[in-house]
C-alpha cells in the first residue's frame, strides 16, 4: 500500500498543467509534410516565452552552435525541425528547472545546467554509438533529473536522514529516496513524461536512467543517459553532496562497453569541444 507521502507525489503530478494547446499545435505543424519555415514562425511567434525559448536554445554555446541568430527564421534554420520539436515537447519544463531546489542544496540554474550538460553529452554519445535517435537522447538527458522538482520538499524534511545514508553508507541517492519516501526522483521523472503524453521509449528513459535493464522497450537510451550523467562531472560548476555519478554496471552491458572504452570516450568527448566554454571550476576550456 502506498504511503501518504508517494500519494501526495502522484497527485502533485496529476496537478501539473498539460502542454500547452499551442504547442501540441505546433508540433502537428511540424508533422505536416508541407510544413513551412514561414509557416512555423508565424505560429510560434504569437507566444513571446516560445519565442524567447526558441532564439535562448539555438544561441547557446553549449549547444555546439557557432552563429548568433537574431530571428526565429535563422534560429530555425539553424537548428532544424527535429530540434525544433525537442524545444517544444521541452518547453513546459524549461523554466521550472532553472528553480532553486532546497532540499537538493541546489542554487537557482545549477539543476538547469545539470541538466542541459546531460542532455547534450547524452545526445553525443548517441551519435558516438551509433544510436539512432539522438534527440531521444537529449530530451531525455535534459528531463532526466526533472522528477526532483516535486520530490524537493519531501527530501528537506528528511535531509539530515538521507545525507547520513548517503555518505555514511555509500548508498546511491535514488535508492536512499526508495528506501526512506517510497519513490525515487527517476520515477517521478516517469511519472512526470507520462502525464505530457511522452511516447514510452522516453518515459523509460527518465524513469529508468539508474537501473537501465528496467525500461520496457529500449534499455540503450537510459544506459546512454546514466553514462552522460556520469560524464556531467567534468561540467560542474557546484558541487553537491546529493549529486551522484555513479555509472551502474548494467549501462556497460547494454551498450557493450568497458572501463577502457569508458575513458576513451569521455576523452573524445573533451576533445570535440562539445562544451567550449563548461568546465567543473567554472572556467573556459
Amino acid at each position: 500500500m502506498e504511503s501518504r507521502t508517494v500519494q501526495n507525489i502522484i497527485q502533485s503530478v496529476a496537478s501539473l498543467r498539460p502542454m500547452p494547446s499551442n504547442v501540441t499545435r505546433i508540433l502537428s505543424e511540424i508533422e505536416k509534410k508541407d510544413v513551412t519555415i514561414d509557416g512555423l514562425v508565424g505560429l510560434i511567434g504569437l507566444d513571446q516565452a516560445l519565442t524567447a525559448l526558441v532564439l535562448q536554445m539555438s544561441n547557446s554555446v553549449s549547444l555546439g552552435y557557432s552563429r548568433t541568430c537574431s530571428t526565429l527564421y535563422e534560429a530555425i534554420m539553424l537548428i532544424g525541425l527535429g530540434r525544433l520539436r525537442t524545444i517544444l515537447l521541452t518547453s513546459s519544463a524549461t523554466g521550472m528547472l532553472n528553480r532553486r531546489l532546497s532540499g537538493y542544496r541546489q542554487g537557482a540554474g545549477e539543476l538547469w545546467h545539470h541538466s542541459l550538460v546531460t542532455g547534450v553529452a547524452s545526445e553525443w554519445l548517441a551519435h558516438a554509438l551509433n544510436y539512432p535517435n539522438p534527440e531521444e537522447a537529449y530530451i531525455s538527458g535534459l528531463l532526466h533529473d526533472i522528477g526532483k522538482l516535486l520530490l524537493d520538499q519531501v527530501v528537506l524534511s528528511n535531509y539530515t536522514t538521507i545525507i547520513e545514508f548517503v555518505q555514511k553508507y555509500h548508498v546511491p541517492l535514488w535508492q536512499v529516496e526508495e528506501r526512506l519516501i517510497g519513490i525515487d526522483h527517476a520515477k517521478v521523472g516517469g511519472l512526470i513524461a507520462e502525464h505530457w503524453n511522452f511516447p514510452v521509449v522516453l518515459v523509460d528513459a527518465i524513469r529508468c536512467h539508474h537501473a537501465p535493464s528496467l525500461a520496457r522497450i529500449n534499455q540503450r537510451l537510459p544506459a546512454i543517459v546514466n553514462l552522460a550523467n556520469s560524464f556531467s562531472e567534468d561540467y560542474q560548476l557546484v558541487g553537491s553532496a546529493l549529486l551522484s555519478f555513479d555509472i551502474h554496471p548494467e549501462s556497460l552491458n547494454i551498450l557493450k562497453l568497458n572501463a577502457a572504452d569508458i575513458q576513451t570516450l569521455k576523452l573524445k568527448m573533451q576533445n570535440s569541444r562539445v562544451f567550449p566554454t563548461l568546465a567543473k571550476d567554472g572556467q573556459k576550456i
